[in-house]
């Protein structure tokens, strides 16, 4: 949580969002931490990735060569893997990481809204439930995909049951 709430906090002070997704953006949108995560990751507005990318290493962190720059950039912080992830905004209010080897992956309108969610008492943003689900589920089927892994399984359960529970305002649970 000390790097989620470092990453949040040197972005917002120069107006960029970043999203949780992946392990740490489920447990956001449950409310609380569910299980150990090997890494944290964030989805950034392509625009603003390469200002992202020199704050965060202006305030520590040690960005990594080890991805497609068009794609994302991982980074250490605090001996803590984290990455920020790429995506473009369309006109007719969906999103998709346009360049590289996921082009063709697409999110619903919605996937990346302004309403904070609370993960271990820090308000942060977190990728919609809507927008996790489409991601995991079209992973096997991307030009460059894998299969799903058991835990890519069981978050699919989990991003299942909390859609159904989503209410009209996209929180979770009864209004």
């Amino acid at each position: 949580m000390r790097v989620i709430r470092k990453v949040v906090a040197v972005l917002q002070a120069d107006d960029i969002s970043a999203w949780l997704f992946g392990g740490w953006g489920l447990d956001a949108r449950i409310g609380r931490i569910t299980r150990e995560h090997g890494d944290v990751e964030f989805w950034v507005e392509r625009i603003y990735a390469e200002r992202s990318k020199a704050l965060l290493v202006g305030a520590g962190a040690m960005a990594l060569p080890t991805q497609p720059p068009e794609e994302s950039c991982e980074f250490t912080w605090d001996e803590v893997s984290f990455s920020t992830a790429y995506f473009d905004r369309w006109p007719d209010g969906s999103f998709s990481q346009s360049l590289g080897r996921f082009a063709d992956w697409l999110f619903p309108p919605g996937s990346f809204g302004g309403e904070p969610v609370t993960l271990d008492g820090t308000p942060v943003l977190a990728m919609s439930v809507s927008g996790m689900l489409a991601m995991k589920e079209q992973f096997p089927r991307l030009r460059n995909g894998r299969p799903w892994r058991q835990k890519d399984i069981t978050d699919m359960e989990i991003l299942r049951r909390l859609a159904s529970a989503e209410t009209t305002d996209g929180r979770i649970g009864a209004p």
